[in-house]
């Protein structure tokens, strides 16, 4: 309720959910869950309590992923719907948001595994614009097995950061 008062700017839900997934998934320093700056990430005021509602879902979508549970996403795996802020671009993108907050981090351990872990919620986000995406776009079975792939990578990238072999290959 918080975002939607804020007016379009505002993130939806949808778009929350992708960056607070990515930040349940994500490496942390020293293992520990670090307290997330959601007014500097999100660009916008964030009170006290909708910040500590935030870190709750978060911390529900960690031990969803340490119980091996699959994580549902709020909008379809369906690539090429749009809607508005609650399609699967808007989640990939709040995802990516969430990959931000400390990027270096995830590629710290293996670039190229990542890299290729992260190559769906980059090309359905559409926030790289690169030739070799676009094409890649234009191939419509193979964009939607990717998304209908989400929810299994962002389980195969919560091991990659916090599996048995931390940092080792994924299982």
């Amino acid at each position: 309720q918080h975002f939607a008062s804020l007016g379009e700017d505002a993130p939806t839900w949808t778009e929350i959910h992708g960056m607070l997934c990515a930040l349940a998934a994500g490496p942390h320093e020293a293992g520990e869950t670090p307290p997330v700056d959601y007014a500097h990430e999100l660009d916008m005021p964030v009170p006290d309590d909708v910040a500590a509602a935030l870190d709750q879902l978060r911390q529900r979508l960690v031990t969803q992923l340490l119980g091996g549970e699959t994580v549902n996403l709020p909008c379809l795996l369906d690539p090429y719907q749009e809607e508005d802020g609650q399609d699967l671009a808007s989640w990939c993108a709040g995802f990516m948001t969430g990959v931000f907050v400390n990027e270096p981090l995830w590629y710290e351990n293996d670039e190229e595994t990542i890299v290729n872990l992260l190559l769906p919620f980059i090309l359905i986000s559409g926030l790289d614009e690169d030739e070799e995406l676009d094409a890649l776009w234009d191939n419509t079975q193979v964009v939607r097995q990717m998304a209908l792939g989400i929810p299994e990578l962002i389980e195969e990238l919560f091991l990659c950061f916090h599996g048995p072999d931390e940092g080792g290959e994924p299982a």
